[in-house]
């Protein structure tokens, strides 16, 4: 059990799962407030990579680099993946006519082996940070 404490990819999965809840619980209030699902999945991105950057920064990648530095790049790369995001979801749900919650669960697959990456290879990876 200690060994999957340590496993870098565990702690990312964990702490994905609380991001993805996050994101799901601004998303699915958006939309129950009627807000179009564009604006409630960018709104519901702002607040999950901003839970996503503390969570990976202390709880994943133990990072001791520039916060400021790792911040702007975190940013920076999730909004990439907030446009291909919403792509995806406007060819899904506007073009093929699939549902905007199952549009979103199926484009949140896509994106979060994207930003893991990014994270891993990127952002995170200066010195004093553990890739184990």
């Amino acid at each position: 059990m200690k060994r999957l404490q340590e496993s870098q990819i565990v702690r990312y999965i964990m702490t994905g799962g609380m991001t993805t809840g996050v994101n799901y619980i601004i998303y699915i209030g958006l939309m129950a407030l009627s807000v179009n699902y564009l604006t409630a999945n960018t709104l519901a991105w702002l607040g999950a990579v901003t839970f996503a950057y503390f969570a990976n920064r202390k709880v994943v990648f133990h990072s001791k680099g520039d916060k400021k530095q790792e911040f702007l790049q975190f940013f920076s790369l999730r909004a990439a993946t907030l446009v291909i995001e919403n792509l995806l979801l406007l060819l899904l749900v506007d073009c093929i006519g699939a549902g905007s919650f199952v549009s979103k669960v199926l484009v949140s697959v896509i994106t979060v082996v994207l930003n893991y990456f990014a994270c891993k290879y990127s952002i995170f990876k200066q010195r004093g940070v553990s890739h184990e």
